[in-house]
């Protein structure tokens, strides 16, 4: 049977056999379709508008591609996600070790990858490139996409990264007219290392939450087959504490002070320095700061909703790239629910004002219910992550320097409004620094110098995991922090 695929402008005929699921296919052939959910059905991001043909479920002219077969021949309207994620962090030290060549730093995120290419010998940043990661179609978080891993996945999952790496390399060479690098330095959570090097992250998923490495990788280049001489990977301290995080705490300087680095993204990770001794955490935050979970949630990419605010009455945002609202990506869903809360549509405990039914904010842009309840569960658990982690380090929030808060929705974030939310404690609303990707920036100061990587090996050893998940004390804070409002 043919199969034909509308994508932007782009028209594709291809040949399928009957009884292939559609999202399978449409992945195989390169189309980067979201599947937040996993392909279960629940996200609603992998629609798909048929113009020609039918599927069993369809409605309104369109079908979840996760859930339809193919039994015939059909025509269908793809929209894939598209753009590229944060590269940008807080000036940094350049200093390098004079080595000759050329290296690129990645931070492996969730949702995005971020590539920096750097010419070793000055310490200067050539070029900075972000995309989206196309592991998103097996997920939105880490969970997901380790069943899927388990579920017989874990190739296409690590060809997912790989492939991109060899385009953006490749892209490099050809610009810049290289051979190949000298030395790819890669960070991620410790499930995006895990993908990356083709490991088995089954245990990531379950308890007791065990890695099967977080120590410093080096291979070949070859071995993955990247045009890279060295491959070096950072080490990560926990299942739930990741190589990212680590470098975020060096890029940030952490050290230099009573300081708090917030990572946000799927994950929120955590490190403290206080008195001589490094605290590191992470909390069960949920994609939805990253757009998943969130009906018309998106990454903080080209298209989405970074700032919402009242104007004279009326909405007013800003998206990112300043074309066409797409979706809202997380600060502008702080900022939504921050003017909800004010306006009283929805109240202190999160629930809708009677015969209201969805808070619209441009046009096909809107808040649910269902994303008020999934954004409380969020903001609630950064929140008892920061008051807990300082309470088990027995820091006073006024002792607090800075409370760095890095990562898309860091960059992006309107702190006032993070504050009124309960995403941060109020005591620590002065404190708060947004520093943009600073895993990037310690990525790319491990790959300048072997000094700052034994640093980040030494982070790595010495911070004291503190495992919030068998924390009474946490869930007393989560649930007090669930409400809007003092």
């Amino acid at each position: 049977m043919r199969l034909k695929v509308l994508s932007g402008t782009n028209v594709r005929e291809y040949s399928c056999a009957g009884g292939e699921n559609l999202l399978d296919f449409l992945r195989a052939k390169g189309y980067a379709i979201a599947a937040r959910c996993g392909g279960n059905g629940k996200c609603g991001k992998c629609r798909v508008r048929v113009i020609e043909g039918a599927f069993e479920g369809q409605k309104d002219g369109s079908v979840l591609s996760c859930l339809a077969t193919l039994r015939g021949d059909a025509f269908v309207e793809v929209f894939e996600t598209k753009g590229g994620g944060l590269t940008y962090a807080a000036p940094a030290s350049s200093e390098t070790d004079g080595e000759s060549g050329f290296g690129v730093a990645l931070d492996i995120g969730t949702t995005t990858l971020a590539f920096s290419l750097v010419d070793l010998s000055a310490g200067k940043e050539i070029e900075t490139f972000g995309v989206l990661n196309r592991q998103g179609a097996y997920g939105a978080d880490v969970l997901s996409r380790i069943a899927a891993s388990d579920e017989g996945k874990a190739a296409q999952l690590q060809d997912c990264v790989l492939s991109q790496t060899r385009e953006v390399l490749g892209k490099f060479c050809k610009k810049y007219g290289l051979n190949g690098v000298k030395r790819l330095a890669v960070c991620g959570n410790t499930t995006m290392l895990h993908f990356f090097l083709g490991k088995n992250a089954h245990g990531i998923g379950q308890y007791p939450f065990r890695a099967e490495f977080l120590d410093t990788v080096r291979l070949a280049g070859k071995e993955l087959g990247l045009a890279a001489e060295e491959v070096l990977v950072l080490p990560s301290v926990a299942a739930y504490f990741g190589a990212d995080a680590v470098a975020g705490g060096l890029a940030a300087g952490v050290e230099k002070g009573v300081n708090l680095l917030a990572d946000i993204g799927t994950n929120g990770e955590m490190l403290l320095h206080a008195d001589g001794k490094l605290f590191a955490t992470s909390t069960a935050a949920g994609p939805c700061f990253e757009g998943a979970n969130i009906e018309c949630g998106t990454g903080g990419v080209a298209g989405a909703i970074d700032s919402v605010s009242e104007r004279d009455g009326r909405i007013v945002c800003t998206v990112i790239g300043k074309g066409k609202a797409t979706g809202i990506c997380g600060a502008g869903l702080v900022d939504a629910i921050a003017l909800m809360a004010e306006k009283g549509v929805i109240d202190e405990t999160g629930a809708f004002a009677e015969g209201t039914e969805r808070f619209e904010i441009a046009e096909n842009v809107y808040i649910t219910q269902a994303d008020v309840r999934n954004f409380q569960l969020a903001k609630s658990a950064i929140c008892a992550g920061i008051r807990v982690l300082l309470s088990e380090a027995g820091v006073e929030s006024g002792r607090l320097n800075k409370l760095y808060v890095a990562g898309g929705l860091g960059f992006y974030l309107n702190k006032d409004n993070a504050v009124k939310v309960g995403m941060f404690p109020r005591e620590l609303a002065d404190k708060i620094e947004a520093v943009g990707n600073t895993a990037l920036a310690g990525t790319k100061q491990c790959l300048l110098q072997k000094g700052r990587l034994a640093d980040a090996e030494r982070i790595a050893r010495s911070a004291e995991y503190i495992d919030l998940s068998a924390s009474p004390a946490f869930m007393d804070a989560y649930i007090e922090n669930m409400n809007f409002g003092d």
